[in-house]
């Protein structure tokens, strides 16, 4: 193989790498209700959940029964919905591993 060529796919292959692996901060949005968070993302409902308190993440927020969560996104990345004046409180997303953001919505990288 030329020297040109090695060069080139180990700059190719460095970039795909490096792209895969950079990702921004991952966050989602907490609602006082499943119905609010509904009513935001109505592009994709089916994108929020009800957990029980705790989990990944930290939040200045918890709901009584539970958190309800919208979908994550990355940081700078979060979509246009209708109702983001119902959003409560805003938490962080713990990586769910080796270069893997979790986001459904990202920025592109």
């Amino acid at each position: 193989m030329k020297k040109s060529n090695v060069v080139f796919t180990s700059v190719l292959t460095g970039g795909v790498l490096m792209a895969m692996l950079h990702h921004d901060a991952v966050y989602r949005d907490i609602y006082a209700s499943r119905e609010n968070c509904q009513a935001d993302w109505t592009s994709s409902p089916y994108h929020c959940e009800t957990s029980s308190s705790g989990g990944s993440g930290s939040s200045i927020y918890s709901a009584g029964r539970g958190r309800h969560r919208g979908p994550t996104y990355e940081d700078g990345s979060r979509p246009r919905t209708t109702r983001p004046d119902l959003v409560v409180a805003r938490e962080r997303v713990t990586s769910g591993g080796f270069g893997h953001s979790g986001a459904r919505y990202s920025g592109g990288g």
